[in-house]
C-alpha cells in the first residue's frame, strides 16, 4: 500500500512541474499537487506505521482532523477582530470570522461523528454531507491557497512591453497604502523591463467609484510620474470595475495606441493575494503575459485570499461543482430512502 502511494504520489508531482513549465497559469494545477501532496504524505503515514507497527484507528484520524480544523477556526475568528478593528466592517473584512467559526463548528460535527454521539439516522446523514460538503470546500482552498504562493514565488519575467498595474480602490482622490503598493511594484516591473525594450509602457487600471473623488487611474498615473515615470510612458483606462473589465479594457486601450496585445510581451502587477486568478485571466483572454504581486500586510492575508477564494469558486470550476453537488444529492437521497425503509 506505501509503494502504490508513494508512486502514484511521485508521478502526480512529476506532472504538477510538468503543467508548471508547460503553463504556470492553470489553476487545476493545484488540485494536481494537493493529491501529490496528500497520496505522498499518506504514503509515508503507512510506511511509517508498518516499520513501527503503529496502527491508526479511523476515530483516531478524525479526531486528528477535528483538532486541527478546529484550530484554524479559532485562529481565523481571532483574526477576523484585527482585521475587522483595522478595516471596518464589510464583506471582507467578516469573512475570517465566518470561515473560522464554520471550520470550528466542522470540528466539533467530525468529533461527534468519530465518537458515535447518539443521534437519529437523518441527523447522522445529513451531519455526513454537510462535513463532505465543508471538506471539498476546505480541499478547494488549499488547492487555490497552496498553488497561489507556489505561483507568486515563481521566478518572474522581467521583460515586457506592457507593464500592467491594476487599481483597487482609492482613499478620495489618493492611493491607498495596497495600491501604493501594487505601483512601486510596477514601477520596479517596469524599470527591469526598460533594460530589455527601450520604450516600454505602463498601463493604469481602474474607474471612478460612488465614492472616489477621481477616477483611479488618472490618480495611479499621479503616483507614477511623482517618482519618476515619464507622462508619455502611461497609458491610462479610466473605465474599468473589476479585474476582468480591467484585462478587457487594457487590451482596447493598446490597441488605440498602435501596441496590438497578440505580438507583445505583458505584466500585469497585482497584489500577492491577487496573482493566481488575475493569471488564469489573461490565460483565458490568451495573451502572452506574466503577473507579480506587490506584498501584503500580514494581518490582511487571510481575509484577502479568502476573497479571492469566493472569487474564484464563482467564476471557475462550474463543472466540477456541478458534478459534486449531483453526486452530493445523489448520495444525500440514497441514505435518506434507505432510512425511511422500515426495518426488516
Amino acid at each position: 500500500m506505501a509503494a502504490a502511494l508513494l508512486s502514484i504520489g511521485s508521478i502526480l508531482v512529476a506532472l504538477g512541474a510538468f503543467r508548471i513549465t508547460r503553463e504556470p497559469r492553470r489553476l487545476s494545477t493545484g488540485w494536481v499537487l494537493l493529491a501529490a501532496a496528500l497520496l505522498l504524505a499518506a504514503g509515508a503515514a503507512v510506511l511509517i506505521g508498518d516499520l513501527a507497527d503503529i496502527s491508526v484507528t479511523v476515530p483516531q484520524i478524525a479526531g486528528a482532523a477535528a483538532g486541527v480544523l478546529g484550530s484554524i477556526g479559532i485562529a481565523l475568528v481571532a483574526n477576523g477582530f484585527v482585521v475587522v478593528r483595522r478595516e471596518g466592517r464589510s464583506l471582507t473584512t467578516l469573512s475570517p470570522m465566518v470561515v473560522g467559526a464554520g471550520l470550528a463548528m466542522m470540528g466539533v460535527v467530525i468529533a461527534a461523528i468519530a465518537i458515535a454521539v447518539p443521534a437519529p439516522a437523518p441527523v447522522t446523514a445529513l451531519a455526513v454531507i454537510l462535513c463532505a460538503i465543508g471538506g471539498y470546500l476546505v480541499l478547494h482552498l488549499i488547492a487555490f491557497g497552496g498553488y497561489a504562493l507556489l505561483y507568486d514565488a515563481l521566478p518572474s519575467r522581467e521583460q515586457a512591453d506592457a507593464i500592467v498595474i491594476l487599481g483597487c480602490g482609492l482613499n478620495g482622490r489618493e492611493v491607498t497604502p495596497l495600491l501604493a503598493a501594487r505601483l512601486d511594484r510596477g514601477i520596479d516591473a517596469y524599470h527591469a523591463a526598460a533594460v530589455d525594450c527601450p520604450q516600454p509602457v505602463i498601463v493604469t487600471c481602474g474607474g471612478q467609484g460612488g465614492d472616489e473623488g477621481t477616477c483611479e487611474a488618472d490618480a495611479m498615473a499621479r503616483h507614477l510620474m511623482a517618482r519618476g515615470i515619464p507622462a508619455h510612458a502611461i497609458v491610462r483606462e479610466r473605465y474599468s470595475r473589476n479585474t476582468e473589465e480591467n484585462i478587457r479594457n487594457c487590451l482596447r486601450q493598446l490597441d488605440i495606441r498602435g501596441i496590438p496585445a497578440d505580438k507583445i510581451r505583458m505584466t500585469f502587477v497585482t497584489s500577492d493575494f491577487h496573482v493566481l486568478r488575475t493569471a488564469a485571466l489573461t490565460r483565458r483572454a490568451g495573451i502572452d503575459a506574466g503577473v507579480v504581486g506587490a506584498r501584503t500586510a500580514a494581518y490582511f492575508v487571510p481575509a484577502a485570499f479568502l476573497r479571492e477564494y469566493v472569487a474564484v469558486l464563482t467564476t471557475h470550476y462550474r463543472r466540477t461543482h456541478l458534478t459534486t453537488a449531483a453526486l452530493t444529492f445523489a448520495a444525500f437521497t440514497a441514505v435518506v430512502a434507505e432510512a425511511a425503509l422500515p426495518p426488516h
